[in-house]
């Protein structure tokens, strides 16, 4: 049985199409530390062509795996900052008696926050 040779090029224009499409995605990827040139896959020497083709597709991998989980860390942490206005608005608003049927709506936030974090919703910050 022979083994089919690796063209990187086909698999590297793909995933730059992939990273493009990505909203919010900085279409160039971030390089990580070093001097430019592809590393070694686990400890594995970089011997051969193929060797490097590999090490090439699998760098890509990484960098778009690690920057499209920086890229919804920082929405993530965007969005909860939002919601988080939201709740101390409401809870705000719930105080005035003319608001009351904000209080289960509140609490509720105030459970989910505990639920998803681990820990109750901090106080707002003094501007």
């Amino acid at each position: 049985m022979s083994k089919k040779k690796l063209d990187a090029e086909p698999i590297l224009r793909k995933l730059a199409e992939m990273r493009k499409s990505i909203p919010y995605l900085d279409p160039v990827p971030s390089r990580r530390p070093g001097d430019g040139r592809a590393a070694a896959l686990d400890g594995i020497p970089l011997e051969s062509p193929e060797d490097f083709e590999y090490a090439a597709v699998a760098e890509a991998l990484e960098s778009l795996a690690d920057d499209l989980g920086a890229t919804i860390e920082k929405k993530r942490a965007e969005m909860t900052a939002k919601a988080l206005e939201v709740y101390y608005t409401a809870e705000e608003l719930a105080r005035d008696p003319e608001h009351a049927d904000l209080i289960p709506h509140v609490e509720r936030m105030r459970q989910a926050y505990l639920n998803d974090h681990g820990r109750p919703i901090p106080p707002r910050k003094k501007e």
